[in-house]
């Protein structure tokens, strides 16, 4: 493990840390060297740092723009699934009450044949009655004969008092009997006058109850008619959601693609001026975090706790407070200093140029709360660079520190064989 002591401060560099500006960084290692930088070169580099400041400013609108076109998206698709069960509970009621009403039609339509029914029965009967009744008088013109002389003649060939008793029964019975008769004919019609208007009044609640289903009916249709523009409104406004929320992931892809293509050119700038400095060295590593609670992840291959995806984890997690200061863990350049579109969150990359080894190293810094460090600018060892964080793709506050032999992250090495991590 290569853990030596960081070397004393290069001159260079120390006139370099006074500068505190962007670029007068480099400007004073070229006058150092007894060269002078371009003004172009000072004026680019300013105006691609504030071209960045406008990309990050543009940055947090667009991602304000996003998230409040994701809540509203949420918010109309939870409104559109809530109208939809409504509209779905709604036809359910909808169908049991026409199943309803169309069974009390039908009962309607029972009773209707039942009156039809009782009505052809009260005819008939009353056919009967008049035929009874015509015959009755018929009768009674008879019988008013035989009492106006044919009585007499019928009683003259009686011959004893047996034959008289009898005759006069017979015709007692025949009047007491055609009486009885026409009363069981209008007894009959009268019953069946008032099986009709029994049948009439259940008619007339069934009908009194389809109404009401009817009218409970039209409310339904009606309610169901606003649920479902209700249900186009909010499908809109789910569209619209949609649609804005996808214009501000364009305009944050946008932004980010700005904001790498600004960086690109900056690290040309920051490149330059670097290799015009030969003797940029240093010795070794200090460990970034002076307190951590413990290492969360090693350096090595797992699967990722955001992602889900098995891919190699390029660096160490040091789980530690929000807030907890992060240093330098050797002197560099700071050469980039923002807002990560890879899942960094906030970070800091520093090169450091050559070690002892012969080879040269970089270290970056991820999900810091906040940064310290301009890019642009040189650090020492140990300089404050920025505060721990959760930003970017992380589940909690750490410190994601890599070590990369060279200014790419292709050639990442576990800081372990190079950062001193005291046990805590």
């Amino acid at each position: 493990m290569k853990h030596p002591k960081h070397a004393k401060p290069h001159p260079i560099r120390s006139r370099l840390l006074r500068a505190a500006s962007l670029f007068l960084a480099a400007v004073c290692l070229t006058v150092g060297m007894g060269g002078a930088m371009p003004q172009a070169s000072a004026a680019s580099m300013s105006d691609l740092q504030q071209r960045l400041e406008q990309i990050q400013q543009q940055m947090a609108q667009h991602k304000a723009d996003l998230a409040d076109a994701k809540k509203k998206a949420e918010a109309a698709a939870a409104l559109e699934a809530d109208l939809r069960e409504q509209v779905n509970i709604l036809q359910g009621q909808i169908a049991v009450l026409k199943s309803e009403i169309a069974q009390v039609q039908n009962n309607i339509g029972e009773k209707e044949m039942q009156i039809d029914a009782k009505t052809n029965e009260i005819a008939i009967q009353e056919e009967n009655i008049e035929d009874q009744w015509s015959d009755f008088k018929v009768h009674m013109a008879a019988m008013q004969e035989l009492r106006e002389g044919g009585t007499v003649a019928m009683l003259s060939a009686v011959t004893d008092l047996y034959q008289l008793l009898t005759f006069s029964e017979v015709m007692q019975d025949i009047s007491v009997r055609d009486t009885e008769i026409l009363t069981e004919m209008r007894d009959a019609k009268a019953a069946l006058e008032a099986a009709r208007q029994e049948l009439e009044e259940e008619k007339a609640v069934l009908v009194s109850q389809k109404n009401q289903l009817d009218a409970n009916n039209a409310q339904m249709q009606a309610k169901q008619s606003e649920l479902n523009a209700s249900l186009a409104e909010a499908q809109l406004s789910a569209e619209e959601a949609q649609q804005a929320q996808q214009q501000a992931q364009e305009a944050l892809d946008s932004d980010e693609m700005n904001y790498e293509a600004v960086q690109k050119e900056i690290q040309k700038i920051i490149e330059a001026a670097a290799q015009s400095q030969g003797s940029m060295s240093f010795t070794g590593f200090i460990c970034p975090l002076k307190t951590y609670s413990r290492i969360s992840s090693e350096y090595g291959y797992r699967v990722n706790p955001v992602t889900g995806v098995y891919k190699l984890h390029g660096g160490i997690d040091f789980a530690a407070a929000g807030g907890t200061p992060i240093y330098a863990a050797a002197s560099g350049y700071v050469s980039v200093a923002g807002w990560s579109t890879g899942g960094y969150g906030n970070y800091v990359i520093l090169y450091h140029g050559s070690m002892n080894d012969g080879a040269s190293y970089s270290t970056l810094y991820g999900h810091m709360r906040s940064i310290v460090a301009k890019q642009g600018t040189y650090v020492t060892q140990g300089e404050l660079i920025g505060y721990v964080g959760t930003t970017g793709n992380s589940t909690g506050n750490h410190l994601h520190l890599e070590v990369w032999q060279g200014r790419s992250n292709a050639s990442r090495v576990n800081p372990r064989d190079y950062v001193p991590i005291p046990h805590n």
